[in-house]
């Protein structure tokens, strides 16, 4: 057993190695997105897509939600040493998980055609579709597992190769099929996926940790550890639960006003957004809960978040601000000319996701505390929202109305978790990252705002480039904005080395 070794980097170099990867990942999102755009078309796209919710949400239960607390208690026995401990956790959540996914895919099978006509109205036309998507949950709930103990050792390196791996894998697989298959082969495509990622990431622990974390045995399983994750393991249900299930019904609430074609756009730009820029989300939880988790007092905490928010927002708004500007030449690329209303959607889903990743990354004090309850219920207020506003608003705005709904969820949620992770936690957020937080609001809003008035991509991007070199004019005047540019830029070097 080993602890992940401190050369490989700090956050920064974490955050930079996964967002390369997600570079590579995110072209072979490309390629699966231009295929079922030219092959499914919007309502294909659209069928496709609410049978990915549904096995989200089945991937959601057979997984118990257990992954933060496998981080989290992971983490604790990697930084005692205790070689045993982690076996009993590794065997123990093996078999948990293994069993309960069969059997949960297995009863999802049995009701298809309840399932089908739930999510598309099709009085269960796609039944056999959702059989062969379930057909995948148990490889992706038992490689949480494997995952779980890569990041609890921050073995950022070993979850690069996996994500690359299986994605450009269930690229090439479902390049090959769509043509041929249609919507059986963008399936098995998406499947193969969650098949390569588990037996990448079983050679990984493997080959760092060693043999005994892949051989689950019968005598390892405690209940004992069962109990000691249901409160993570029930928050972590709920919150993927809840998110997954939000976007399932806002989606539904468009195919009854609008028509599959709708949720096909919204869905595009959906993914867009927040999926080709999940490398965040998978740098929080993969580096960021296990730091924590090491730290000794209320003031580390904060003196270690507030240098990753900060980075974030030094990382973040420039990116998000080219991917606005460039919205039509990026949709039709990825996409086709019938999807070029994703585009507009782009101007307030991406801000959107800036506050969406500030406020998940301020929860995470939360659960390296222990303070389940608060965190759960943050994410059900926010989900709460969501759902609350789009039932207003799809059915006047449509598609529109839906992208609004997700804003008001997502920067009403990123202050309810500041202000909970403050009284709860302690955690401070330091003026450097509130001035750096109030100017990259500003960048995106007036960014989002000249795209939505300018009509050509020229334009566009005069305009977002003045925008940008004012926010960095503004933000260069600290030096802590310089030194934190350094050394990202350094450690783009050398995680491309």
């Amino acid at each position: 057993m080993i602890e992940a070794p401190s050369q490989h980097g700090g956050f920064a170099r974490a955050f930079t190695s996964l967002s390369l990867a997600s570079g590579v990942s995110m072209a072979a999102n490309l390629v699966r997105g231009k295929l079922a755009a030219l092959f499914l078309g919007p309502a294909g796209v659209g069928v496709f897509n609410q049978l990915s919710l549904m096995w989200n949400l089945f991937q959601v239960g057979g997984s118990l939600g257990a992954f933060n607390g496998l981080v989290q208690h992971g983490t604790e026995a990697l930084v005692a040493k205790d070689e045993a401990a982690l076996h009993r956790l590794a065997s123990t959540w093996w078999i948990l998980l293994t069993i309960t996914s069969c059997l949960l895919a297995a009863v999802g099978s049995i009701a298809s055609a309840t399932i089908s006509n739930w999510l598309l109205g099709d009085h269960g036309a796609h039944a056999n579709l959702v059989i062969l998507a379930l057909l995948s949950v148990p490889f992706a709930v038992s490689a949480q597992v494997y995952r779980a103990l890569l990041s609890a050792a921050r073995l950022v390196p070993q979850l690069v190769r996996a994500q690359i791996a299986s994605d450009v894998g269930g690229a090439i697989v479902f390049a090959t099929l769509v043509p041929v298959l249609g919507l059986v082969g963008a399936i098995i495509g998406f499947g193969t996926i969650h098949v390569l990622f588990y037996l990448v990431t079983a050679l990984s622990v493997r080959r760092a940790l060693g043999t005994a974390y892949v051989r689950p045995t019968v005598r390892d399983f405690r209940w004992s550890l069962v109990r000691s994750n249901l409160g993570f393991g029930a928050s972590g249900l709920a919150m993927i639960a809840l998110s997954n299930l939000s976007v399932l019904v806002v989606s539904r609430i468009l195919i009854s006003h609008f028509g599959l074609e709708a949720n096909g756009i919204f869905s595009n730009a959906w993914r867009i957004s927040s999926v080709y820029l999940g490398a965040i989300t998978t740098t929080t939880l993969s580096y960021v809960l296990p730091t924590l988790t090491r730290s000794t007092d209320e003031g580390a905490m904060s003196r270690d978040l507030n240098p990753m928010l900060r980075f974030y927002l030094v990382v973040l708004p420039p990116l998000m601000v080219a991917i606005m500007a460039s919205g039509e030449l990026l949709v039709w690329l990825i996409l086709s000319s019938k999807f070029q209303a994703v585009a507009l959607l782009l101007l307030l889903f991406i801000p959107a996701e800036l506050f969406r990743v500030l406020g998940e990354t301020m929860t995470v004090p939360l659960l390296a505390r222990r303070r389940i309850r608060p965190f759960t219920l943050l994410y059900f207020v926010q989900a709460s929202l969501f759902v609350g506003a789009a039932v207003v608003l799809v059915p006047k705005y449509g598609t529109p109305g839906a992208v609004i709904a997700y804003m008001i969820s997502t920067s009403t949620g990123c202050l309810l978790d500041y202000i909970v992770a403050n009284r709860v936690t302690g955690f401070r957020l330091e003026g450097q990252t509130a001035a750096l937080f109030a100017s990259s609001i500003a960048l995106l809003a007036g960014s989002s705002f000249a795209c939505f008035e300018l009509q050509t991509l020229p334009a566009r991007s005069l305009a977002c480039f003045g925008l940008g070199l004012l926010w960095l004019g503004i933000n260069m005047a600290s030096g802590e904005f310089r030194r934190m540019v350094s050394r990202g830029l350094g450690s783009l070097r050398l995680a491309g080395r």
